[in-house]
């Protein structure tokens, strides 16, 4: 276990290029941008365009550097050692993802379409390649399916994460489908916040079931 990497090489090319991106298309924006629009695709508040293009970049760096810090202070550290190239590649594949989707702002800041449809579509895949790799986790703290029933049962941990991996591939799915069916609008919340909303509750639930089911078992 290299102790210095937590964040695989790869998210932090990504947020690299997204600092870069960032810069180049800073000297091609007004002073001012549009933070959002409105239903009906009218500018909303409006921003510094430093900030425009610095605020995802400074989220990103904020988990990178977390992501060095979380595991050391996680009470159950000792079991970062079955699980840590899958806490690697759950940071790598967040903050690659998180540039997908500024791509998408600096595109919407430049006047491209479809911007709001294909951060969406980042956001799907990002909870896709997530959830691929859920079964994957030990006991922790900080990241994973963390109820009451995980975090007590081993059993119900792992019959959740591998359910909530299973169920996680068409929330996924729905995610992506949801995001270029539905007009571009407020309904467009729905789209990333309903289906995770959804599995999460599923997940819950379940987990209560399996850890319940364990101690009628022993």
């Amino acid at each position: 276990m290299n102790k210095k990497m937590a964040m695989p090489w790869w998210g932090w090319l990504s947020w690299i290029l997204v600092i870069v991106l960032g810069m180049v298309t800073y000297f091609h924006l007004p002073e001012q941008v549009p933070s959002h629009v409105n239903s009906v695709g009218k500018p909303g508040l409006f921003i510094p365009r430093l900030l425009a293009v610095l605020y995802e970049p400074a989220i990103m760096l904020v988990i990178i550097l977390l992501w060095h810090v979380l595991w050391r202070i996680d009470p159950k550290k000792k079991n970062y050692n079955s699980f840590w190239s899958t806490y690697r590649y759950i940071g790598g594949v967040i903050i690659v993802c998180i540039g997908l989707i500024y791509l998408t702002v600096l595109g919407h800041l430049l006047h491209f379409g479809a911007s709001m449809r294909l951060a969406l579509t980042a956001y799907g895949m990002m909870f896709m390649l997530i959830g691929n790799v859920l079964p994957r986790l030990q006991p922790n703290w900080w990241i994973g399916i963390r109820t009451p029933w995980t975090l007590s049962s081993e059993a119900s941990w792992t019959r959740t994460h591998r359910f909530g991996g299973q169920l996680g591939i068409p929330t996924s799915i729905l995610i992506i489908l949801l995001a270029w069916v539905l007009p571009i609008s407020k309904l467009m919340v729905l789209a990333a916040v309903g289906p995770i909303l959804l599995w999460a509750l599923i997940t819950i639930v379940a987990s209560y079931f399996y850890a319940r089911d364990g101690r009628d078992r022993g």
